[in-house]
């Protein structure tokens, strides 16, 4: 495991979700703890912690990736209610 993509990951999800968003890895580490360490690794700590975007810039165009998709309402509302933090 690559630690700082790891603590890059923690660093940006807790910014995004706050304490929601580490609930939801500590519950899904329970069931699935590799899905849990990608989650955390790839879209947090590789993708959201890229240069070039600012957060709010980033989390629009997630919340417009996941409406075209129309299948993601759980997702959609955590990055909805994360672009409002």
């Amino acid at each position: 495991m690559d630690s700082t993509r790891y603590t890059r990951g923690q660093e940006a999800l807790a910014r995004i979700h706050g304490h929601i968003g580490e609930g939801v890895m500590t519950a899904l580490g329970d069931i699935a703890p590799d899905f849990a360490r990608f989650i955390i690794e790839f879209p947090y700590g590789d993708i959201y912690s890229r240069e070039g975007l600012s957060p709010k810039e980033r989390q629009i165009a997630t919340i417009a990736s996941l409406v075209t998709l129309g299948n993601a309402p759980t997702e959609l509302k955590a990055h909805i209610q994360g672009s409002l933090m």
